[in-house]
């Protein structure tokens, strides 16, 4: 292999993500074997209904709707955009 090859290999290993931990945020049961998000079961196993262990605790933000806080931002963008075109209109 060429030595521009293998530069450019090394490069993009470099550059690549690397994978997620797809464990954070889950709860895992031992009496069913089943991982699950007790963000969204009311903090207990959907299938026997064991508590989750105390260390799966959703975060304050994990409970929010993301789709609130779009909603949010495009309220803020349009009251700026309407101060904005006040702004113009009385000075120029």
């Amino acid at each position: 292999m060429s030595s521009a090859g293998s530069a450019g290999g090394g490069a993009a290993g470099r550059l690549r993500a690397r994978p997620r931990d797809r464990t954070v945020g889950y709860a895992f049961c031992p009496e069913d074997r089943f991982w699950f998000r007790p963000s969204y079961t009311e903090g207990k196993c959907p299938l026997c209904g064991e508590v989750a262990p105390a260390g799966a605790s959703p975060s304050r933000l994990a409970g929010i709707d993301r789709s609130w806080l779009g909603v949010g931002g495009l309220a803020l963008l349009s009251v700026a955009m309407l101060a904005v075109v006040l702004y113009m209109y009385f000075t120029g």
